[in-house]
């Protein structure tokens, strides 16, 4: 799979609240504005501080994964508003074409109305219907919590600690590991 460009819908992917589609030049200031937040600086590996420099950087990242067949890196809108909620991606891993791993963010004013969830949801049916996938994973920090009820409420299941694991803006930091398998994807 590596090497041929996915293909990804051009209207997105919608749940009817939200909508997951490829980012565009208009979105650097709202990601630049979300990007702002200390618990997204906290738990994420974008950088800080983050710009306008950083956010055309992620418009390039997104562009190169789906030439290259390797992610989709896409934003999360309000499905009849389009305003900016977050972002959600879905990586291949390195030497498993079948095993792929996700990743989200939620602006502060967007959490606690399910947006991750939906997204992460969307961003899985699309992984395992298109992408090929047999298992996706979400590596968590055990003290993001609402992270770890997106995991759980999106139907993964939780596998455990994996010691220093993951390098976050350069400390080796534990995650919690959450898995679904094909055909596990609740509705």
């Amino acid at each position: 799979m590596s090497g041929t460009a996915l293909e990804f819908p051009v209207e997105g992917l919608s749940d009817g609240e939200v909508r997951v589609r490829l980012p565009a030049d208009a979105d650097v200031r709202p990601l630049v504005e979300i990007c702002q937040d200390p618990a997204i600086q906290r738990f994420t590996t974008v950088p800080d501080p983050y710009g306008g420099g950083d956010a055309r950087h992620f418009l390039d990242i997104c562009a190169a994964g789906v030439r290259d067949g390797l992610a989709v890196h896409a934003v999360v809108v309000d499905a009849d508003h389009g305003e900016i909620l977050g972002t959600v991606g879905i990586r291949r891993h390195a030497t498993d074409e079948g095993r792929w791993d996700i990743g989200y963010l939620v602006a502060a004013p967007a959490r606690g109305r399910g947006v991750a969830t939906r997204a992460v949801r969307l961003i899985s049916r699309f992984g395992f219907a298109e992408l090929g996938a047999e298992r996706i994973e979400i590596s968590v920090e055990p003290a993001n919590e609402p992270s770890q009820r997106v995991a759980e409420r999106a139907g993964f299941q939780r596998e455990g600690l994996l010691r220093g694991y993951q390098v976050v803006k350069g400390v080796r930091r534990d995650m919690l590991m959450y898995s679904l398998l094909r055909g596990e994807l609740r509705s």
